[in-house]
């Protein structure tokens, strides 16, 4: 232990002689003008650049109400970047000999249901584990972020769910899903048999001597030195409240100071046992079989950072925005140069975090900022084969709902509820096309006939293809709407969702009020505009009246409401 401590403040030593230009602090003090004149709430920024460069600084107001300014060492919630911290708690434990990723959870979590499969600390770990997440489902339950929500109201929800949306390791969960953290933050406290915010304090913080970061597990604690949460609402200032206890998922509170600390030893690991687990967080998440999760944000990593390719660089990424909290970091491994920005401005700051990079790598970037339009390779495609890729598409898993449209000879693509769209620019070999964005961003959407139907891939960089199957939109008449009225009971939840009709849909209402409208897709099949609800999906019976519908969308899939008589 005495050489992780030893490791951690020569490693401060070294890294606070580190010099940077008056012209490059100007340049980088330069991008947080807006908050420099601690009128109200700010951000926290960090950056280094190998052992040379360094560069440490807070901008605006900790304490609106005090007037107290934000400093290198204020505290802030930094939500998802809190993961990569609990999953290295877990594998310590597993480098220490206490319990091994082949482990079944139930071994720790005993009164999680049989589901048949064997669920491991490993599926929780590569994020495969088949279970909904506990945050979407608190929606259903008319919670608001705001609402009071702890640790065990997670792990209630999660064990309300007795089906898996599919056999662990097979598939990955909601790519922003808090459930497989909140199980590994109740493994972290069962072995080690201390809270988990105490476990990460004895063995992640204290040994890199990070004295400004704690998990919170009591919303009512105090932070000493913690930055305050606001939001603008109506164009006025206030405060807002974060009362959530799920400590894992989220609620780390750290400082741009500490976090300096935790990033210098991605670029200059100690000789200490703690870096062997570290390293692991970088490996990519996998399933069984050994496919990885590459979503349209990047190669997920165990530490739940996405690699994807900056402008041709290797890049790890991150955000976190929770309340008013903020947070965003962008690794550049190769050029060990790591940017952050904590806030509490309710923003998200990926921008500036960004931009203090790109003022040390604009010359070291391959691709260029935006993508010149005029470097693709194209075709020609007649007007009549454009006017053919019209119409609105659906994506079954995740809830979406897209339409492509021709303008001025230009096919374009939009959402349901926009009208000018992005322009698609056809590509030279197969049926594809480049959607016309100001940035570097790759997007690309490639045509294929499915069962009779036009469906399009869309991905993004070297990202895994999302499916959306044209379909062709119904306007159910009002009597037809009525077969669907009704209330509906979840018996896993233990709620009650009415129906009524409205003009060219549905409203449902839920818990304490919940009032959520529904558009009609296809039959039995309608979309709603709130994310937790997504879509519906109508069951009928063997008479074909409607007796039951299940929730599909992003972080539930297969959520079952019966149909009841009052």
């Amino acid at each position: 232990m005495n050489r992780i401590f030893i490791g951690a403040a020569l490693l401060l030593s070294h890294l606070g002689m580190a010099q940077l230009s008056p012209m490059d602090e100007l340049e980088l003090d330069s991008l947080y003008t807006e908050w420099s004149q601690n009128t109200g709430p700010g951000v926290a920024a960090g950056l280094m650049y190998g052992k040379e460069i360094s560069y440490i600084k807070g901008f605006g107001l900790a304490d609106v109400e005090h007037n107290t300014a934000i400093t290198p060492k204020t505290k802030f919630q930094v939500d998802h970047l809190s993961r990569q911290f609990t999953v290295l708690a877990l594998l310590i434990l597993e480098q220490q000999g206490k319990l091994k990723l082949d482990d079944p959870v139930r071994n720790y979590v005993t009164d999680l249901p049989n589901y048949g499969h064997d669920l491991l600390l490993r599926h929780l770990v590569n994020h495969t584990s088949g279970l909904n997440d506990c945050n979407t489902v608190k929606y259903i339950l008319g919670k608001e972020e705001d609402d009071v929500f702890t640790h065990q109201d997670a792990l209630r929800l999660i064990r309300s769910q007795k089906t898996l949306n599919f056999k662990p390791g097979t598939s990955f969960s909601y790519i922003v899903s808090k459930t497989e953290l909140t199980l590994i933050a109740e493994v972290v406290a069962k072995v080690s048999e201390q809270s988990f915010a105490a476990f990460t304090k004895e063995h992640i913080f204290e040994p890199l001597e990070m004295k400004d970061s704690q998990f919170l597990e009591d919303y009512n604690a105090i932070i000493p030195g913690g930055a305050k949460s606001y939001q603008l609402q109506n164009e006025e200032l206030i405060n807002k409240a974060l009362n959530q206890s799920d400590a894992g998922p989220t609620n780390l509170f750290t400082s741009v100071e500490d976090m300096f600390i935790w990033y210098s030893w991605f670029n200059y690991p100690g000789d200490a046992g703690l870096s062997v687990s570290l390293k692991r967080l970088d490996e990519p998440a996998q399933l069984d079989a050994g496919g990885t999760f590459d979503s349209a944000w990047g190669k997920m990593t165990l530490g739940r950072e996405f690699y994807h390719k900056e402008r041709g660089l290797p890049c790890y990424w991150q955000y976190g925005l929770s309340g008013g909290y903020a947070a965003n970091v962008f690794r550049f491994p190769e050029q060990q140069l790591i940017s952050f920005v904590l806030g509490n401005n309710n923003r998200y700051n990926g921008m500036p975090a960004m931009s203090m990079a790109y003022h040390f790598l604009d010359d070291k970037f391959p691709e260029p900022q935006s993508i010149d339009a005029s470097k693709i390779s194209t075709k020609k495609v007649n007007s009549s084969r454009l006017k053919s890729y019209e119409g609105e598409y659906w994506n079954k898993k995740r809830a979406l709902a897209r339409k492509l449209f021709v303008s001025n000879d230009t096919l374009r693509y939009a959402r349901l509820n926009e009208d000018e769209g992005l322009p698609m620019i056809p590509l030279e070999k197969g049926e594809r096309f480049q959607l016309l964005v100001d940035s570097d961003d790759k997007i690309i959407l490639g045509f294929k006939e499915t069962n009779g139907s036009e469906t399009y891939g869309i991905t993004l960089g070297d990202s895994d293809p999302s499916y959306y199957e044209k379909y062709a939109p119904i306007s159910p008449t009002t009597e037809q709407l009525h077969t669907y009225s009704g209330s509906y009971y979840s018996e896993s939840l233990g709620v009650v969702y009415t129906f009524s009709v409205k003009t060219d849909g549905l409203q449902a209402e839920g818990p304490d009020g919940t009032l959520v409208e529904f558009f009609p897709v296809v039959k039995d099949v309608f979309r709603s505009q709130i994310a937790a609800f997504g879509s519906i999906n109508f069951e009928r019976d063997t008479e074909g009246d409607i007796d039951a519908f299940t929730i599909q969308t992003d972080g539930i899939e297969g959520l079952k409401f019966v149909k009841f008589d009052i």
